[in-house]
């Protein structure tokens, strides 16, 4: 880290400390925080291709200490709900439905009797079948195959991804977060596609939650799921057909496996257009959640609800998780009509 970004990372650190103290900006708010993966590994977290969506032990449990502090984490209907108490309501959501939800943060919200919801991809239910991100990314990163990796992407019509030296480290962790990020804006059939095809010579374990997980959490009382696609492609850049099909599959898929799923459905794209609201809503979705947004407001659009982002970098420090929570949030653009 440089000397510029140190002074930076410091002075966000002590401005969220001050907000913190003040406590006025918290009450009566409410915040839907998203998340993703909880590693058993504090060190393999806090890696770049991996900390924008990955905490570890450590700082998933000073993210829940700190948020108990200043607020009351509460389910997702009740954080729905405007009210008048002196602190924040929180709801903690998770998306995707990973293999480490049930075996690293379930734990740890069940020792502190703290409610989650957690939307699952259900393609990935029990299947041999991975995330395209993870299984490109953790392939290169482990040195796995990797020249069967770059000639699969190559064959495919994209980039070619950089290839880890003898001893990967943090830089190498970077230039995969770049391709990473540069991946998202192709095609993500064809991405996907080509994940599947590269994930059985891999040796990587089923990436999402097995039902029995699944039934097991819901049942315990502090986990509800709801639907979030089909399989881990943005919707954005598919057919009408196609995203109808992600939508209504996934939640028929959790209505035969669960009680009483979440009525709400979680897309897998950061601010959902006018156009993914008028088809969820022509599928018969009544809440939708963003995977962005901010903090919720009185005049809430339910098909475009929003929600904060959480990294692994914020949620390690309380300076730093405060500054963001308290930044200046833009909200969803609500003004296109949804017909």
């Amino acid at each position: 880290m440089t000397h510029w970004n140190l002074a930076l990372d410091m002075a966000q650190r002590l401005r969220g400390h001050w907000r913190r103290s003040l406590r006025v900006p918290l009450q009566g708010r409410r915040a839907i925080l998203v998340l993703h993966r909880v590693l058993p590994d504090e060190a393999a977290a806090r890696l770049p291709h991996r900390a924008p969506y990955c905490l570890g032990p450590e700082s998933f449990k000073h993210l829940l200490m700190s948020l108990v502090e200043v607020s009351r984490i509460v389910c997702l209907d009740t954080a729905l709900k405007p009210h008048h108490d002196p602190r924040a309501c929180i709801a903690l959501t998770f998306d995707d439905g990973w293999r480490d939800n049930a075996e690293v943060a379930a734990p740890l919200l069940e020792h502190y009797a703290l409610p989650a919801s957690i939307f699952v991809t259900t393609g990935l239910l029990g299947r041999p079948r991975g995330v395209w991100w993870e299984v490109i990314g953790e392939g290169l990163w482990q040195g796995r195959a990797t020249q069967r990796i770059h000639d699969a992407l190559c064959d495919a019509g994209l980039p070619a991804p950089p290839l880890p030296p003898a001893h990967p480290g943090h830089a190498y962790s970077e230039a995969l977060l770049g391709y990473l990020t540069q991946l998202r804006q192709y095609d993500p059939l064809t991405v996907n596609a080509t994940a599947e095809a590269l994930y059985p010579d891999l040796d990587q374990p089923p990436h999402g939650l097995d039902p029995f997980s699944v039934r097991r959490l819901e049942h315990g009382g502090l986990f509800r799921f709801g639907a979030h696609g089909v399989l881990s492609e943005s919707l954005e850049p598919l057919s009408d057909a196609r995203v109808c099909w992600h939508i209504r599959r996934s939640r028929d898929d959790l209505a035969r496996l669960c009680q009483a799923p979440l009525e709400a459905f979680a897309y897998p794209d950061e601010q959902p257009s006018a156009r993914l609201r008028r088809l969820a809503r022509r599928c018969g979705v009544r809440q939708a959640l963003a995977g962005r947004g901010g903090w919720l407001v009185p005049q809430l659009d339910p098909l475009a609800i929003p929600r904060i982002p959480i990294s692994q970098p914020v949620a390690q420090s309380p300076g730093r998780l405060y500054d963001w929570l308290l930044s200046s949030w833009q909200p969803i653009d609500v003004r296109a009509t949804v017909n």
